[in-house]
């Protein structure tokens, strides 16, 4: 059964940038551009980059690796069709960052 679990601190999170934290095993990026926090499955799956050490550019998050891109609202691939990955469920909850796994 899903459940909400605190990831961090809204601080934790730069505009238009990234950070990576695991939750039951799962690696997930938390990304925050500038207007909400959201929570994509933390790794690309072209070659396993971490999402959450990427930038944000037009409402997609950039993987570091070899820029592959996906949107935040939907984790649909930009870059390669038919490519997509996880979005979470994600709530801020005073100062700290929520996510349904």
């Amino acid at each position: 059964m899903a459940k909400f679990v605190a990831v961090c601190r809204t601080g934790d999170v730069v505009e238009g940038r990234g950070l990576s934290v695991e939750v039951d095993g799962l690696r997930i990026a938390i990304l925050n551009d500038g207007e909400a926090i959201h929570a994509l499955l933390g790794r690309c799956p072209h070659e396993n980059g971490s999402l959450g050490l990427g930038w944000i550019e037009d409402g997609e998050v950039v993987c570091p690796l070899h820029r592959w891109r996906f949107r935040l609202s939907t984790g649909r691939c930009t870059t390669i069709r038919g490519e997509s990955v996880h979005r979470f469920r994600c709530e801020v909850r005073g100062d700290e960052v929520w996510v349904e796994v």
